[in-house]
């Protein structure tokens, strides 16, 4: 099994790195004829900034990442290790998430059998049960699907392969395996039961669509009333006095990043349950903290119900309607709250039992238009790259009007409207991808005469 970094990733990083290189080289041409001590240090200053930045995306592109694995071993040329691993100096290999941030990303540690030392770098080191482990990568790096992976893996590891993701787990079972997985009711086994995405089926798509036109109004407040005041501001300030319009300007470029990210982040938990499948045994539900949240408790989850231990873990309702999640979904959190020992579980148990009664039963809802819904929110999202170039040509324009009378204002706006565009083009870019991606998946669907094909768009930037 031959294991290499997707083509498309060390492309972006080329073609980023040329960008910033060029930048770079502008910003040098600028500090040589620049009139002023402080115009040169101010562009000397980002020209450095430019070339580390071009420096990190070549060492991207130029690191090499070969992992090869066979019957004898693993061969490893990655992250500056370039070494061999046989099968008899690894205790296991184990596939466990990682938290990134906010994150948590399927990865693939290798741990050693104690006594052997492995010569990796700082970066690749890590624990496992308390065990020294190397990190080889994460999943979503290598150009392999998650669960081919994991099953090619099994037929070479054996033993040593310790799955930790329970949906990853299920490529190991049989097909009777997985059909009698699947039938076991939430009352025999609770803990081990998986929650589906919910909403399902087109409901899905047009709770991803209602969160989303949520954010893009956000979006258009933050470009009205917080960018664009700033902006008006620091001209009014610049040209008053230079040190005024300097100190307007961090001042509007703090308040406008932290608009952002509040905007950002509104809806992006919500977003992230909506699309998921978590097994109740992950959320960690028997420690006392469980609370169950009416609508309106939290902003950015509509009319949803939700389920907190102690933060947002789980929707029990639809943020676009309300509607309650399945019987058989709350009797299973019911029962694994109802064994904890903590009275606050317990509390939290019996208000789902209150939640299982307005249930509403029939069949799901249908899949046949989600291809459709997901197309439009492919196309509704490429609409946000629209408000990021009139953000950043914006920001350039008006760094424009002031750069003959203002030393510092005036080209610092330019380079901040200049990066903006460049984000903007990278955005621009993914977006189009995304609707191409949708539009694909609205073409397999009729293909395959209805059959369900996936419709979720690819995760949400920023």
């Amino acid at each position: 099994m031959k294991l290499r970094r997707p083509v498309g990733s060390r492309v972006f990083s080329a073609v980023f790195g040329a960008a910033m290189l060029a930048l770079a080289i502008h910003l040098v041409g600028l500090a040589v004829t620049a009139g002023s001590i402080g115009g040169r240090i101010f562009s000397g200053f980002w020209a450095l900034m430019a070339l580390f930045v071009a420096g990190v995306s070549a060492r991207t592109v130029m690191g090499r990442f070969e992992v090869d694995v066979d019957r004898t071993g693993w061969s490893v040329r990655a992250n500056g290790f370039d070494g061999t691993l046989r099968w008899a100096e690894i205790s296991a290999v184990v596939v466990q998430n990682r938290v990134v941030g906010r994150r948590l990303l399927p990865a693939l540690y290798v741990v050693p059998v104690p006594g052997v030392s492995l010569d990796v770098p700082e970066e690749m080191r890590a624990t496992v049960d308390d065990r020294p482990a190397v990190l080889l990568f994460d999943l979503e790096d290598v150009k392999y699907e998650a669960g081919a992976l994991v099953r090619e893996l099994s037929d070479l590891a054996g033993d040593h392969l310790d799955v930790r993701i329970y949906h990853l787990s299920l490529v190991l079972l049989s097909d009777a395996a997985r059909v009698r997985l699947s039938e076991v009711s939430a009352e025999s086994r609770p803990e081990n039961y998986l929650l589906r995405a919910f909403p399902s089926g087109v409901d899905n798509a047009r709770a991803q669509r209602w969160l989303n036109r949520r954010r893009s109004g956000l979006l258009a407040g933050w470009c009205l009333l917080v960018v664009l005041p700033a902006l008006v501001l620091t001209v009014l300030a610049t040209r008053t006095h230079e040190l005024l319009g300097v100190a307007a300007l961090l001042a509007g470029l703090t308040a406008a990043v932290v608009a952002y990210d509040q905007v950002v982040t509104t809806f992006s938990r919500c977003l992230d349950l909506v699309v998921a499948d978590i097994p109740i045994s992950s959320m960690q539900l028997t420690k006392g903290t469980a609370v169950v949240l009416p609508p309106g408790s939290k902003r950015g989850y509509g009319k949803a119900w939700l389920l907190g231990a102690p933060h947002v873990v789980l929707l029990l309702g639809d943020p676009r309607t309300g509607r309650l999640r399945s019987y058989d979904d709350l009797r299973a959190l019911s029962a694994v709250l109802h064994e904890s020992p903590e009275d606050a579980d317990r509390a939290a148990g019996r208000q789902i039992d209150e939640l299982v009664v307005q249930t509403q039963t029939g069949d799901p809802p249908a899949e046949d238009a989600a291809g459709a819904a997901g197309l439009w929110i492919a196309v509704t999202k490429a609409g946000r790259a629209v408000l990021w170039f009139v953000v950043g040509a914006s920001v350039m324009l008006t760094g424009g009007s002031l750069v003959e009378n203002s030393p510092f204002v005036g080209p610092a706006l330019i380079i901040i409207g200049g990066v903006m565009l460049l984000g903007w083009v990278v955005y621009a870019l993914y977006r189009v991808y995304a609707v191409l991606a949708a539009v694909w998946r609205l073409y397999a669907a009729g293909r395959t005469g209805g059959r369900r094909v996936s419709a979720t768009p690819p995760t949400d930037l920023p």
